[in-house]
């Protein structure tokens, strides 16, 4: 296929996350001494996970607010160890996202990957349901924003990935045409089946090689691999 426009997701799939996600919540569990509530980081860190992961995923499909992922999920996960303090959650929650930004992790091959998609003249874009605050800040401070023409968040175009509105103001902003354009991403529903229900042609980026049973136009390990086919 003659791809022309490369839509990659930011978390998870160039910006590493959950590295950057950890380091931060751990300074923070020092910070705010949290272990008075929770028997030290990992007891907190998996509990939060899962309160984290739902309260994203109702948000990404417009069933709560933005407010209540932000804050919602730490004040939930300090109610669980008996922590009970709205305004401490919503510090917390402020550091989180102003420190989590500010870290500059990238997935292995990031920069050797996007110096190639750059030479081969591909047009790049960021695709991503993070927050505004954050996303910009994470691009700047890794040295990401230099390859990325444009950068879309779903807090701006007013619908969240996998929803089909999302995919086609992408697509409609840059003129490009389907059968020209390629998303690049780790989230199996996000990325991939928006992508595909859109009619995009798509690569899941699966690290960790995670067993799944959900249909793909192509699947990745290393981003590595896209310079072996693009």
């Amino acid at each position: 296929m003659a791809y022309k426009h490369l839509f990659f997701d930011l978390d998870h799939t160039i910006w590493d996350f959950h590295t950057n996600q950890i380091i931060t919540l751990r300074q923070l569990f020092e910070q705010y001494k949290l272990g008075k509530y929770f028997r030290d980081f990992d007891d907190f860190f998996e509990q939060y996970m899962p309160v984290n992961l739902g309260l994203w995923h109702d948000y990404q499909y417009g069933r709560i607010p933005k407010r209540d992922v932000k804050v919602g999920r730490f004040y939930k996960t300090f109610l669980q160890a008996g922590l009970d303090d709205m305004k401490i959650a919503e510090k917390f929650a402020d550091d989180f996202v102003h420190g989590n930004s500010l870290q500059t992790n990238v997935i292995p091959h990031t920069f050797e990957v996007l110096d190639y998609l750059k030479r081969k003249k591909y047009h790049l874009y960021i695709i991503t349901n993070g927050f505004r605050e954050a996303q910009h800040t994470k691009m700047e401070r890794s040295g990401l924003t230099p390859y990325f023409e444009k950068t879309f968040i779903s807090e701006d175009i007013g619908a969240s990935k996998p929803h089909r509105r999302f995919f086609e103001h992408a697509i409609k902003s840059v003129n490009a045409k389907k059968t020209e354009s390629l998303v690049i991403g780790d989230s199996l529903e996000n990325d991939i089946k928006g992508a595909r229900e859109f009619g995009l042609d798509h690569v899941f980026f699966n690290p960790e090689g995670t067993p799944h049973k959900e249909k793909v136009f192509k699947e990745i390990n290393s981003l590595k691999e896209l310079m072996n086919w693009l």
